[in-house]
């Protein structure tokens, strides 16, 4: 089963994010988190900055390369949230311009699996 995801991302999160990828030219970055309630370090946030094999955004206009990242973050978080629902068996609602599976890369495959990964202690 998909663990679920932390909070929404701080915008301050987020820049902190997109700053690390983009100085060093990585393809994502993540941040992850101590979970409390069960003692292991789950998701927190990331900031994917690879290749996108579609463009599909919200709003039909031109954005920067740095606008097109956030929002591939934004629709792959949103992807998840609806596989997981999925998942529990509950109707899935996404937005008709929302990512299916078949749009990714083997990069945002990754990237999105990483956020049903968690570390309990002493593992890894």
């Amino acid at each position: 089963m998909f663990a679920r995801m932390a909070t929404p991302p701080s915008s301050r999160l987020q820049t902190m994010l997109q700053a690390a990828v983009q100085s060093v030219q990585w393809t994502y970055s993540l941040f992850w988190q101590m979970c409390p309630q069960q003692g292991i370090l789950v998701w927190g946030d990331g900031y994917y900055n690879g290749p996108i094999k579609t463009r599909k955004t919200v709003q039909p206009m031109e954005v920067t390369t740095e606008e097109a990242s956030l929002q591939r973050s934004q629709q792959l978080r949103e992807l998840y949230d609806s596989l997981s629902i999925g998942e529990t068996n509950q109707p899935a609602r996404r937005p008709c311009a929302a990512l299916s599976p078949e749009d990714l890369t083997e990069t945002e495959w990754f990237y999105l699996m990483c956020v049903s990964f968690s570390f309990p202690p002493g593992v890894g």
